[in-house]
């Protein structure tokens, strides 16, 4: 079983449904198990995690007309066994139903008894021959839960799109969501410049482009090898990065020789960018309340070659930075992570309406805990990977109604952004916004993750 990939899978989907942990965390403690597999196994395995955890609401939808017993009421294994069944029956074109349920009850066997893999055999038999015929919801009568199940959304968050987007403008967004993206990756121009890098990458990877905004990004789809196991990666040559994560610290606008804090660094996606644009000179501060993760950007930086971060273990809630004032600060602020859905399916299962809630006042309380870090005159630039009017627009008010020393900053003539905020872009509601002072992609307009972003310049009176 140990070099089965349906049952790596199983492993990890359950392991995820017991913890907040995101997914990729949960897929980097598994990655000895991952790596013993096959190229194609492996393949297999992260393919019915992702599209499972993608699916799953749908998945349920269809399997529990042909089970006896609630499926909430099954141990969280035998539930998966069955949607990782169903999503390779509904999903997978090339795997035979056949392979589907065999598989399923030989998993169900391993791990229950006998009676169990009963079970499970008589609703896969049924399901993979009756699945598709299973009713859905109206999408006149009962819209928000025709989408929820159609699209495999939480009915909470449907609801809600609903009300702030209305029904065909939500249909997008969910139908965006769950596209799989290209990977993107952001070339180091400290060692390389994009062109170059493209040439070396283009024969082991599919539909590789240039981004469409960001100078720096790179997409392909179906890498041959392992991004982490490319030379082009352990050359330094480029780090993983959402295009819109990109354009983020493109607003930042930092400048050789400054003083920069990333005050919420993590794993360094942005660090590493911001020095690089800095030319790897003066000093990037990077800290984070997890001391595992500043270890991971210490060997990142030094796989870039960059020598300009110090990293700083603190909790910027509890403890003051003992660092002299910055020009720019970056708060890229711990969210519900609604914008990046695409990418990390299972946030939309562990995140509720609280969650946003909760998020927000923590991020309100983050700004406010680094604002007198920023020099008279200086940037202070807030982020998050969300499209949620409260953890949005909502944070930046409420923080500028505590310190009147900042104003929101109009970046139309960031000189670093005069490409991107060209007349490529359509500045409005729901795409890119420059005139005023916010920057937001929403991903059903455009190839990139949803990001929020604000700058504030402080003016001490």
């Amino acid at each position: 079983m140990e070099h089965d990939p349906r049952y790596i899978a199983l492993l990890i989907l359950t392991e995820n449904s017991k913890t907040k942990k995101p997914l990729d965390t949960i897929l980097n403690e598994f990655t000895n198990k991952l790596d013993a597999l096959s190229k194609l196994d492996r393949s297999l395995a992260n393919a019915i995690v992702y599209g499972t955890l993608r699916w799953q609401s749908y998945l349920d939808w269809v399997i529990q007309p042909f089970s006896d017993r609630k499926l909430e009421t099954l141990k969280t294994e035998i539930i998966y066994i069955l949607r990782i069944a169903i999503f390779q029956i509904a999903f997978m074109d090339k795997i035979p139903v056949s392979a589907a349920v065999n598989s399923a009850v030989n998993l169900a066997k391993n791990i229950s008894h006998k009676g169990v893999a009963g079970f499970v055999n008589a609703v896969l038999r049924k399901a993979s021959i009756n699945f598709s015929s299973v009713p859905l919801p109206d999408s006149k009568s009962n819209p928000d839960n025709y989408i929820s199940v159609t699209k495999s959304m939480p009915l909470w968050l449907v609801r809600k799109w609903i009300a702030q987007y209305g029904f065909d403008k939500t249909l997008r967004l969910c139908d965006t969501i769950n596209t799989i993206p290209p990977i993107t990756i952001r070339t180091n121009t400290l060692k390389i410049d994009r062109d170059y890098l493209i040439s070396l990458y283009s024969s082991g990877v599919d539909n590789i482009a240039k981004t469409n905004y960001s100078l720096h990004g790179i997409n392909f789809t179906k890498p041959s090898t392992p991004i982490h196991e490319s030379e082009p990666f352990k050359k330094g040559y480029f780090q993983v990065q959402d295009e819109a994560a990109q354009l983020v610290t493109l607003m930042l606008n930092p400048l050789s020789g400054e003083r920069i804090l990333d005050a919420c660094a993590g794993l360094g996606g942005k660090t590493g960018h911001i020095a690089q644009i800095m030319e790897n000179k003066g000093l990037v501060v990077a800290c984070d309340i997890d001391s595992e993760k500043l270890t991971s950007l210490e060997k990142e930086m030094n796989r870039l070659g960059i020598d300009i971060v110090k990293t700083l273990c603190k909790d910027i809630l509890k403890s003051e930075i003992d660092e002299p004032i910055f020009d720019r600060v970056l708060v890229d602020a711990p969210c519900s992570g609604m914008g990046v859905l695409r990418r990390n399916p299972d946030a939309k299962w562990k995140r509720d309406k609280k969650d946003i809630a909760r998020l927000a006042i923590r991020q309100e309380k983050m700004l406010l805990s680094v604002a007198d870090l920023v020099k008279n005159g200086g940037i202070l630039l807030y982020a998050v990977c969300s499209c949620e009017k409260r953890e949005n627009e909502d944070v930046v008010d409420n923080f500028l109604k505590q310190r009147p020393d900042f104003k929101r900053h109009n970046f139309v003539g960031n000189q670093s952004l005069s490409y991107y905020l060209s007349s490529q872009l359509q500045f409005s509601n729901s795409a890119m916004a420059a005139d005023s002072g916010y920057f937001k992609t929403y991903p059903e307009h455009i190839e990139m993750d949803g990001f929020f972003a604000a700058i504030m310049k402080r003016n001490v009176i």
